[in-house]
């Protein structure tokens, strides 16, 4: 398999489900849900909670290699945007790109106050459908640790920008704004992260 093949298979792996867990949701949907939640409505916390936790847990597992960390931070990111949820102003449908900034920025936090050692190993349990097929789950997870090994290999404000591009499939404009950047420099970001996978991986496929 060629070097642009497989990294295309890789990505396309990350996005496994995410179009399931999206479904149908429109951008005037996303703006009602934001506007009610605005109103602290219990129901709207609710679905902000089902359209998000699961990307959010994915985008910090990614960044951080530890499910449990993950999930807390998942967690902690949702319960700092319902609690600061006055100050957000949405943009057309925005709300969860705005929760991916606090995310980040929790994550920086995390790393920074983090002893554990450089070196992560990856988890058994990867974030992944429990109802699927043994076999194709066994084949994910080789292809997650593949991944996960590249993009470790990526720096970060790269490896941001192909997480949040392929992943989370934002738009430039959005990403330059969570990242603070001008759209050319993610631009730029993101051609140099494609070339880099594209010559880990292509070196991991010949030895």
């Amino acid at each position: 398999m060629g070097r642009n093949r497989l990294l295309i298979l890789l990505i396309s792996t990350l996005n496994n489900g995410f179009d399931r867990e999206r479904g149908s949701i429109q951008e005037s949907d996303l703006v009602d849900i934001a506007e009610r939640a605005r109103r602290r409505d219990p129901e709207a916390f609710g679905r902000l909670f089902d359209l998000f936790f699961d990307r959010l847990k994915r985008y910090a597992y990614y960044r951080t290699g530890d499910m449990q960390a993950a999930e807390d931070l998942a967690s902690e990111t949702l319960t700092s945007g319902l609690e600061s949820i006055d100050r957000f102003k949405d943009r057309g449908g925005t709300i969860g790109a705005w929760l991916f900034g606090i995310e980040r920025n929790l994550i920086a936090r995390h790393r920074e106050t983090s002893l554990k050692a450089e070196v992560v190993e990856i988890d058994d349990e990867l974030p992944s459908g429990a109802d699927e097929v043994p076999e194709a789950v066994a084949l994910e997870r080789l292809t997650h640790e593949q991944l996960y090994s590249a993009l470790g290999l990526l720096p970060d404000e790269q490896r941001d920008v192909v997480l949040l591009r392929f992943m989370e499939r934002y738009d430039v404009k959005t990403v330059a704004r969570l990242m603070g950047k001008r759209p050319g420099a993610v631009r730029a970001l993101q051609f140099r992260a494609i070339a880099a996978l594209r010559s880990i991986l292509g070196a991991g496929e010949a030895a």
